[in-house]
């Protein structure tokens, strides 16, 4: 039992060092007879009819099944011929040789004495080629995943023969990459994706063959996503994982600018994404330009969400609730919604400013989302509760920002909402107001 696993041990350490060398051979050359009777022929397409799949190299030959009265009269010779001798090669006694890849139309026929042809019949040939004279150009190919998404990445062959018809599978050494493999037969090309970052070693077998190809996979980030700045000032976006070059850009030139070392300089109150070009690929941060008491206001914000929920001490320093955030956070600037000394509730906020056309239009919704049509400092209202208050009101809530989670096919930027005291994205779909 001892030696039986010790040769066990033995084979897939072989194996394993054949597949990294890149030279397996996966299916050898066989022999192989074909029979085929009087009128069985190979039809056109080769879809239908006589047929079969073969490996470069195979050979065999061909056996023809009659008996006398099928025939228009005796047997005297026969004739055989390939479609294409590039293919498959046939001789006189009807032993074929499997030369190349592609598809061939071996055919028989029979004369009698009298050199009528009194027995017919065809064969296709679907032959895999040959593929050990072949190489990749490339052994380790690298790419970047940005937002999540990787770059398609293509890797050429060298003398690649025909592959009309192929046996492909792969594996790769590093599961958790999530790579994805596919082999493009006209242009003769790998097509791999890769899901996550790391480095894997790919081993593709084509027909007779197992290459290796190595695949090193960087996420690449950048040090902002989001940021609030007031006029004049600046923050320094910075790219992480990327070596090359990085070329960087602003979607509203008035409202800030951005250096070609990714340095943003704020200009005007209103809403932009910047955004770096990697490899062909966008990362962005969305940024936000507001006024000194309105940043003012934002920071209180989050300086008081980091204290304790609670309803009952929501007045006292290092507590709070939903709406004396609101109400504490815009005191800072003498906003106070319609009390001085003590914070509404959040149904009475939003009536307040509902009622002096503070409401702004289409709430919460993807148009004002994508649109960058919010400020920071707004206020959302969570509605449907049946507490005999003002719409059903019982949750406020302070937008503080965007953040740039990606951008869509068409370049555009994708994205998402942040909030003082609630996880991005918490929320969508209901009312807004601006203070």
């Amino acid at each position: 039992m001892r030696k039986i696993r010790g040769y066990l041990v033995l084979f897939f350490v072989l194996s394993a060092v054949s597949l990294w060398l890149g030279a397996v051979v996966e299916s050898r050359a066989e022999e192989h007879t074909v029979y085929l009777g009087n009128g069985q022929m190979a039809e056109e397409d080769g879809d239908i009819g006589k047929e079969g799949s073969f490996q470069a190299g195979d050979t065999g030959e061909i056996r023809l099944g009659y008996t006398e009265e099928w025939l228009y009269g005796p047997l005297e010779r026969t004739e055989y011929a390939s479609s294409d001798p590039a293919v498959v090669k046939v001789d006189e006694a009807g032993r074929f040789q499997v030369v190349g890849g592609g598809r061939a139309v071996v055919t028989v026929r029979g004369y009698n004495s009298e050199g009528l042809v009194v027995f017919h019949a065809g064969y296709c040939f679907r032959c895999r080629a040959d593929v050990s004279g072949a190489a990749l150009q490339k052994t380790e190919l690298r790419t970047y995943i940005v937002n999540q998404q990787a770059d398609e990445i293509t890797a050429a062959f060298l003398n690649m023969p025909d592959l009309t018809y192929y046996i492909f599978q792969y594996s790769s050494s590093n599961p958790l990459m999530n790579i994805d493999c596919i082999l493009d037969p006209h242009a003769k090309t790998l097509k791999i994706y890769a899901g996550g970052s790391g480095t894997s070693v790919l081993a593709v077998t084509i027909n007779n063959m197992t290459f290796t190809l190595k695949i090193i996979a960087t996420e690449v980030s950048i040090n902002k996503v989001s940021a609030v700045l007031t006029a004049k000032k600046t923050v320094a976006l910075k790219i992480k994982g990327y070596p090359g070059s990085v070329t960087w850009k602003t979607t509203k030139n008035k409202v800030v600018s951005v250096t070609s070392k990714g340095v943003v300089k704020a200009k005007k109150t209103g809403n932009a994404v910047v955004y770096g070009i990697i490899d062909g690929k966008r990362i962005g941060c969305a940024v936000s330009v507001v006024t000194p008491k309105l940043k003012k206001v934002i920071n209180a914000a989050k300086k008081i969400a980091r204290g304790k929920y609670s309803q009952p001490k929501r007045m006292k320093k290092g507590y709070y609730d939903c709406s004396s955030l609101v109400w504490r956070s815009y005191k800072k600037i003498g906003k106070t919604f319609g009390d001085r000394s003590y914070a509404p509730v959040a149904a009475n906020i939003a009536k307040y400013l509902f009622g002096r056309k503070k409401r702004i239009k289409g709430g919460l919704n993807s148009k004002n989302i994508q649109g960058m049509k919010l400020r920071p400092g707004d206020l959302m209202f969570e509605t449907g509760a049946k507490n005999g208050r003002y719409k059903g009101i019982y949750h406020v809530e302070m937008f503080v920002g965007y953040q740039c989670e990606g951008f869509d096919s068409k370049g555009k930027p994708i994205l998402g909402t942040l909030w003082a005291a609630r996880p991005a994205n918490a929320y969508y779909g209901h009312p807004m107001g601006r203070p």
